[in-house]
């Protein structure tokens, strides 16, 4: 099943390279007693600097929705998988032009200096096989790329692919009114090719102390079914990284 599971992930785009990020105000204390020559200066929380080892041990703490835990592994393992996949989709026109990193998903050009922890589950009841990456290496270049997914996810509802031997259209629906808490947004990309084949993905991202957190869920037999997946692992990540 890990084989399957993983050439699934990596040909539809299931780590998703257009990254997101949030950040807060930071809250100052007002001493009355002080006088305001001596007030107070807040002090900035630092950003943990998390390594891929760290990120392996909280994807080992993650559970999916039958309590059992995640297959884990590296972005390294996934890379021959991700090599194939850039190779099919180099070969695709994708209209409009500008949304062939989304469509491309992973298989787009890589991030440079990012290294992911990556965790897979198959639930046998619903059918729903779930991803959760933890990315880290791009420090806070993380909100630069924030802004063009969300653009993305704004501009490219309906993309045309063309290929040597296929083609088919890519829908993408904002599922803004049903994101996880925690999430900075989500979104269904569906894809019909001309061939008959149908898949949907169901894709959440958050950030939190300079790691994307980046969750799917494909197939299964409904939309909430794979989106309360999503949730579920989403959830647990944000709870973890701190």
């Amino acid at each position: 099943m890990n084989k399957n599971a993983l050439r699934g992930f990596a040909a539809a785009g299931l780590l998703v390279a257009g990254l997101t990020g949030c950040g807060g105000a930071a809250t100052s204390t007002d001493a009355a007693s002080e006088p305001a020559s001596e007030s107070a200066t807040p002090t900035a929380t630092p950003t943990k600097a998390y390594t891929l080892e760290e990120l392996t041990a909280v994807l080992g703490q993650i559970k999916d929705q039958q309590g059992a835990k995640l297959s884990v592994m590296s972005s390294a393992d996934l890379s021959g998988a991700m090599e194939q996949s850039k190779a099919v989709m180099a070969q695709m026109d994708i209209q409009p032009a500008a949304c062939k990193e989304m469509a491309m998903g992973s298989t787009a050009q890589p991030i440079e200096g990012v290294k992911a922890a990556i965790g897979v589950s198959q639930n046998a009841a619903s059918g729903v096989i779930s991803t959760i990456s933890l990315g880290t290496g791009l420090g806070d270049r993380i909100a630069a790329r924030a802004q063009e997914a969300k653009n993305q996810v704004a501009q490219c509802g309906t993309m045309t692919m063309t290929g040597p031997t296929v083609s088919g259209t890519i829908t993408v629906t904002d599922l803004e009114a049903k994101k996880p808490a925690n999430a900075l947004f989500a979104y269904r990309m569906d894809t019909e090719l001309s061939t008959g084949g149908k898949t949907s993905v169901i894709l959440s991202q958050a950030v939190d102390q300079n790691v994307l957190i980046s969750v799917t869920g494909m197939g299964g037999k409904s939309e909430e079914a794979a989106l309360a997946s999503v949730t579920g692992l989403l959830d647990q990540a944000s709870e973890l990284i701190k």
